[in-house]
C-alpha cells in the first residue's frame, strides 16, 4: 500500500501536460492582451473628450478677471461666475442689487442716502416722510404702536429712542446693510444696523427691518421690525415709560419725560422733497 501511494505521488509530480495545452494558455493570453489594449485605446479618446465637459461645468468670469477670485479693488472677478455691482465708494462700499436711477419711484442710493442722513440730521425725517403717513412699529415694547402721522410716530416713538443718544449724539451712527425693492416697485425692504452710546455710557447696537412705501419721494407707508429687547433695555435705563404694543393706536401725544417738543417748529420742518410745503398744516 506504502509502495502504491508513493508510486502515484511520484507520477502526479512528474505529469508533464501535452504541448497543445501551453499552446491554448499562450494563444488566450495574446487574446486578452490584445482585448485590453483595443479597449484602453478606445476609452482614451472618451475619456479626453469627457475632461473639457467636467471644466465646462466651472463658472465662467466676467472680462479682465484672472481667475485669481479678486480682480481689481472692486472685487467684481470672485469666482461664481456672476459679475457683481461695484461697490459704491461714495456710500461706505454698500452693493446696490439694482443700481439703476431710471426708476418710477425712488432708486435704491435714494433710500441709501434717505436712511443715511438721518445720522447727523434728524431733521430731514421730515422731509422724507410724508406728514400723513400710514407708520406701524411691530412687537410688543414701549414704542410699538400703529401710528397714523408723522408727528405722532416721532413724539412717541423717534424721538423717545433718540432721547437715550442725546449727550453722546456725534457718536451716533446709521448703517444701511441691505436693500431690496424700490427702483419701479413702489415697496421696498431695508435692513438698518443703528450704532450709538447711550446717556448711561452703553453701547448700543441693533438691525432694524423696514418696509416701506414711497411716493413723489417720501415715505407714506412704513412697517419697522426693530430689536425690542435693545430698544425696551435702553428706554428702562434711560427713562421709566415701558409701556407699549402694536395693538395700541396712538392718537394721542406720549413724549415720555423729555416732554413735548415745539410742534410748530417741526410743522415749519415738513415738506416735500422739490420744497414745496403742504397747503393743510
Amino acid at each position: 500500500m506504502h509502495a502504491r501511494v508513493t508510486f502515484l505521488w511520484k507520477s502526479t509530480s512528474r505529469y508533464t501536460p501535452p504541448p497543445i495545452i501551453f499552446k491554448s494558455y499562450s494563444q488566450a493570453a495574446l487574446v486578452c492582451i490584445v482585448s485590453i489594449s483595443t479597449i484602453s485605446y478606445a476609452i482614451l479618446p472618451f475619456w479626453q473628450s469627457y475632461q473639457p465637459l467636467i471644466q465646462s461645468q466651472e463658472p465662467f468670469e466676467g472680462p479682465g478677471c484672472d481667475g485669481s477670485g479678486i480682480v481689481g479693488p472692486d472685487g467684481r472677478c470672485n469666482g461664481d461666475g456672476v459679475i457683481d455691482n461695484p461697490p459704491d465708494s461714495k456710500r461706505e462700499g454698500f452693493r446696490f442689487d439694482n443700481p439703476s436711477t431710471d426708476c418710477k419711484y425712488v432708486s435704491q442710493m435714494y433710500i441709501y442716502d434717505v436712511f443715511k442722513v438721518l445720522e447727523k440730521d434728524m431733521g430731514k425725517l421730515f422731509t422724507y416722510v410724508h406728514k400723513d403717513v400710514d407708520f406701524h412699529v411691530m412687537g410688543h415694547h414701549p414704542v410699538a404702536g400703529h401710528y397714523h402721522d408723522l408727528l405722532h410716530f416721532y413724539v412717541n416713538a423717534l424721538r423717545r429712542v433718540s432721547e437715550c443718544f442725546s449727550d453722546h449724539a456725534e457718536k451716533f451712527e446709521v448703517h444701511p446693510q441691505a436693500i431690496h425693492g424700490g427702483c419701479n416697485s413702489q415697496w421696498s425692504v431695508q435692513e438698518i444696523q443703528f450704532k450709538g452710546l447711550l446717556n448711561t455710557g452703553d453701547n448700543f447696537e441693533v438691525v432694524n427691518v423696514w418696509v416701506t412705501r414711497w411716493y413723489q419721494g417720501q415715505m407714506v407707508e412704513a412697517r419697522t421690525y426693530i430689536d425690542q429687547g435693545s430698544v425696551t433695555d435702553a428706554l428702562r435705563r434711560n427713562e421709566l415709560w415701558t409701556n407699549g404694543t402694536s395693538y395700541r393706536e396712538n392718537p394721542q401725544y406720549m413724549p415720555g419725560p423729555s416732554g413735548m417738543p415745539d410742534l410748530e417748529g417741526l410743522k415749519k420742518l415738513m415738506q416735500y422733497p422739490d420744497g414745496r410745503r403742504y397747503n393743510d398744516l
